[in-house]
């Protein structure tokens, strides 16, 4: 006998009634469809070639690749000494591949601008590109679970990939790529976990979950934001069916994850220390005294007060509530008649942001009322995941005196994104199946995503600007100059 009650959990069970009211129990777009292999694999070919075609351009030093060159030549050939404000997970992974690619330590990453010449750059960039790959991938997975309809995931994910910001952050050497894939990857992973119906399926699902937040973490302390979350639904799936069995079983799952986050935290320092024996200029932040505990804590000390006392200010920094309307771009390298910028796709930036707050604001509405601003009924609890990691990502940063940069956006970018594709979804804006199925207003906002990306793709690769592209880009635009 199916049991009346509706289902009051968070997971990504497609069986579950998010609300007790009649509107909010009809199932959204998207559930009890099949994957759509076909859509997914347009994703990835399309994000695989924006990442890897011409990765080796420019042929010279980009921007934070001064530091991380360093690091990852460190680890993989010197075994010199360094101090970094981040965790060394990424390095690692980018040290490695550098490694197995031919790269000996034969360049000193000295300056900006700085020609690579035979250097395989191609090696030391490849693990950012396929964090890129992956996280267009892990978008649409984790628009399907949280309900969307295949479309619906189709643009989600589509917009991640034709994202400028996003790209050219995974094509140099740099971390936030996989720290993106740490954060997502970790929740997608726990969904999943909490969906799943075999204990031997769950618990790999939850080990996995919890790697992925090791690794967030071990990539950037920003990285706590999977832990937050995950922690935050935790908490809310034990309380929203107030059992002890319930609880048990949420403490049991979220115990797996924590113990998996902490192993692989832990291992990636070990590495780090094992991999530098030798004095370098790190000596002169710390020097290890050979206790893997003593010395671990005393080093975050120093890693913290250092991150935190970056004060001094750089004329691309910008503030927090900025960084939506992409204010101040950050500008990477220039060589000849071609720059690179860190500049977002006007579309998914100011497009995102604006829907997000009229979403937040007709749902606050709908639930505080009870008017019928939905079609279908207001968006199920499980909408609120994305607000959640959104508030969770973007809090820590309102109060930071540090210089901060408009990179330090793309989680909670990624997240706001998530909330307004389900809403629209939602919202009867997408159709139960492919994009075939769509409406001509489907088209049409791929294709302002499309054209947006391709205007700013010369900025985007570091490719020669056609003639009179600078002037009248910046005369549109003048306070990106």
């Amino acid at each position: 006998m199916k049991n009346p009650k509706p289902s009051i959990s968070l997971s990504d069970n497609p069986a579950e009634r998010s609300s007790s009211t009649p509107a909010d129990s009809q199932p959204a777009a998207g559930k009890d469809q099949p994957f759509p292999r076909l859509l997914f694999a347009i994703v990835l070919l399309v994000s695989s070639a924006l990442h890897l075609a011409g990765l080796s351009t420019p042929d010279s030093v980009v921007f934070d690749e001064v530091h991380f060159g360093k690091f990852a030549t460190a680890y993989c050939c010197t075994g010199e000494r360094f101090f970094d404000i981040h965790p060394p997970h990424a390095k690692l992974l980018i040290a490695a591949a550098g490694k197995l690619g031919g790269y000996r330590g034969n360049f000193t990453f000295q300056a900006i601008g700085d020609s690579y010449g035979d250097t395989p750059i191609f090696a030391l960039r490849v693990v950012p590109a396929f964090s890129g790959i992956l996280l267009s991938a892990i978008i649409f997975i984790l628009l399907m679970q949280l309900g969307a309809s295949p479309a619906a995931a189709f643009f989600g994910a589509l917009a991640v990939t034709l994202d400028n910001g996003l790209l050219v952050q995974t094509r140099i050497i740099a971390l936030d790529g996989i720290l993106l894939v740490g954060i997502f990857g970790a929740l997608s992973a726990y969904l999943a976990a909490q969906n799943a119906a075999a204990y031997t399926r769950r618990i790999p699902l939850l080990i996995l979950s919890g790697a992925l937040c090791g690794l967030a973490v071990g990539t950037k302390f920003t990285g706590l934001t999977a832990i937050g979350l995950i922690t935050w639904l935790a908490l809310a799936t034990a309380l929203l069916e107030p059992s002890l069995a319930n609880l048990v079983r949420q403490a049991r799952r979220y115990l797996w994850v924590l113990a998996a986050a902490i192993a692989t935290y832990l291992l990636g320092w070990a590495i780090h220390f094992a991999l530098l024996p030798a004095p370098g200029f790190g000596d002169g932040y710390y020097l290890p005294t050979g206790h893997f505990v003593a010395d671990l804590v005393k080093l975050h000390q120093v890693m913290f007060w250092a991150n935190y006392g970056l004060t001094v200010p750089h004329p691309d920094g910008s503030v927090w509530w900025s960084w939506p309307l992409m204010i101040t771009p950050i500008f990477y390298w220039s060589k000849d008649n071609a720059a690179l910028y860190f500049l977002g796709n006007p579309v998914v930036w100011w497009g995102s942001a604006l829907l997000f707050v009229a979403f937040v604001v007709n749902t606050g509405l709908s639930r505080i009322t009870d008017m019928r601003l939905w079609p279908h009924g207001a968006p199920p609890r499980k909408f609120w995941i994305p607000c959640a990691g959104f508030a969770i990502a973007l809090a820590p940063y309102i109060q930071v005196p540090r210089v901060l940069f408009m990179y330090h956006y793309l989680p909670p970018l990624l997240f706001s994104l998530l909330f307004v594709v389900l809403c629209l979804d939602r919202a009867g804006w997408t159709y139960p199946g492919g994009p075939r199925a769509q409406r001509r207003s489907y088209f049409v906002a791929i294709a302002l995503v499309l054209s947006a990306f391709v205007l700013l793709a010369p900025l985007s690769y570091g490719s020669a600007f056609p003639a009179g592209y600078v002037d009248l880009f910046f005369k549109v635009f003048p306070g990106w100059r």
